[in-house]
């Protein structure tokens, strides 16, 4: 479930972020008064958007993990500014089929896209002194993972390195 107004955005989406990310801020707050403990997002899809933009209405962030995310937060946008500024870890994940993915399937350039971006966005917000990386999950030897990559019958061994990654923070 996602809260929202039912009103289209100003940019025409279909959600606001805004509302969106406020939300998700103030539950990441109310988990922060009732154990002391920050938070890490793990966002998917569309669903990234939010999670760039909560930093600015929280301190209370330890770590972003962005499943094959619509895109990265833009660069000087408030959001990166915030990511930065709070020193925030984040990590990309994406699946198969992406590099290599049918040309003929009008997915494929939109998703070499997102993934050239989101490379980009690691170099740059790296050299900036963030800390972010981005895992190809073929590339990390796990094969078969579509960009339901929860949904997978390789979540088990996703998820442990998901783990790994935050553990190592």
């Amino acid at each position: 479930m996602t809260p929202d107004t039912g009103m289209k955005s100003d940019r025409g989406l279909d959600f606001n972020k805004e509302v969106v990310a406020k939300a998700l801020a103030a539950t990441i707050d109310e988990v922060y008064k009732r154990t002391g403990k920050k938070s890490i997002i793990i966002s998917h899809s569309q669903g990234g958007s939010p999670g760039w933009l909560a930093p600015v209405y929280t301190k209370n962030i330890k770590a972003i993990v962005a499943i094959e995310p619509g895109g990265p937060a833009a660069e000087n946008s408030i959001e990166y500014k915030e990511l930065l500024a709070q020193k925030i870890p984040i990590a990309f994940y994406f699946g198969d089929y992406i590099e290599n993915g049918d040309p003929k399937i009008l997915s494929t350039p939109i998703w070499q896209e997102r993934l050239e971006k989101c490379k980009n966005f690691v170099k740059n917000y790296n050299d900036e002194g963030g800390n972010s990386v981005l895992f190809e999950l073929p590339k990390e030897g796990i094969f078969g993972n579509n960009h339901f990559i929860f949904q997978n019958l390789n979540n088990d061994i996703v998820a442990d390195h998901v783990e790994k990654w935050i553990r190592g923070l």
